[in-house]
């Protein structure tokens, strides 16, 4: 299964609901944990959402990345192929140039 971003904010925001729920139950109901495992327990949602940000960030890097590569690709494509000579061919008149590469291309 592949992690998208939206299913990081959900994560982090669930995070959020629990630590607000949990303190909302300690204060208006006594009921909670040891404070070994009170701090425990926050500790560990902390790094939890600090991960999530983290791959969130990497997520937004890779997409952006993604989106620089396929504006390249479309703009190499708009401006059409573009061949490559050898030195020897760089030297002779375009007309020359293809003669040869069609020579090339029936002989095989």
């Amino acid at each position: 299964m592949i992690v998208t971003r939206k299913m990081l904010l959900i994560i982090t925001a669930s995070l959020g609901v629990l630590i607000i729920v949990y303190a909302l139950v300690h204060q208006l109901f006594g009921i909670g944990l040891s404070e070994k495992m009170e701090k425990y327990l926050f500790d560990v949602i902390f790094i939890a959402a600090l991960g999530c940000f983290m791959y969130n960030r990497k997520l937004a890097k890779d997409e952006r990345a993604a989106k620089a590569a396929a504006e390249e690709a479309e703009r190499r494509a708009m401006d059409g192929p573009e061949e490559e000579y050898s030195p020897e061919e760089e030297n002779l008149p375009h007309w020359e140039r293809n003669k040869r590469t069609q020579d090339i291309d029936s002989s095989e």
